[in-house]
């Protein structure tokens, strides 16, 4: 787990680019529903340039670390770490109640949410 953590933070460093983790299972129908709205919107594409994508399915890392069970094990979840590969919980769904906080069933959600994050950590772009 923790060599995991270790490996994204120095890609996200070395590229200075915050990371967007994407724990899915896949015989989970709401992780199914997910695929295509990441993989289907342009302006996620667009978007996702700006990020280190890490896309954890089943059993890979790190979907068993307990650190980014936040607010519950449940799947599919966004996970969203700066730009050392520390876990920053704030950066959530912030449509969603106090339960499912990390629950995106909207590609508008997840690119409200990877803007506020990009706008939160202030990540230097290079032209």
């Amino acid at each position: 787990k923790q060599w995991y953590q270790r490996r994204v933070a120095i890609t996200a460093g070395q590229q200075n680019k915050p990371v967007m983790v994407i724990l899915h299972k896949t015989w989970c129908g709401a992780c199914k529903r997910l695929k295509p709205l990441v993989a289907g919107s342009k302006a996620m594409l667009e978007l996702s340039d700006k990020f280190v994508m890490v896309n954890a399915e089943d059993d890979e890392a790190p979907g068993d670390d307990p650190s980014f069970n936040i607010d519950g094990g449940y799947i599919p979840r966004i996970i969203f770490l700066d730009t050392t590969g520390t876990i920053r919980p704030e950066f959530s769904n912030k449509r969603r109640g106090e339960k499912y906080q990390y629950f995106y069933p909207s590609s508008d959600e997840i690119l409200i949410t990877m803007d506020n994050v990009l706008a939160g950590l202030e990540v230097k772009q290079e032209l």
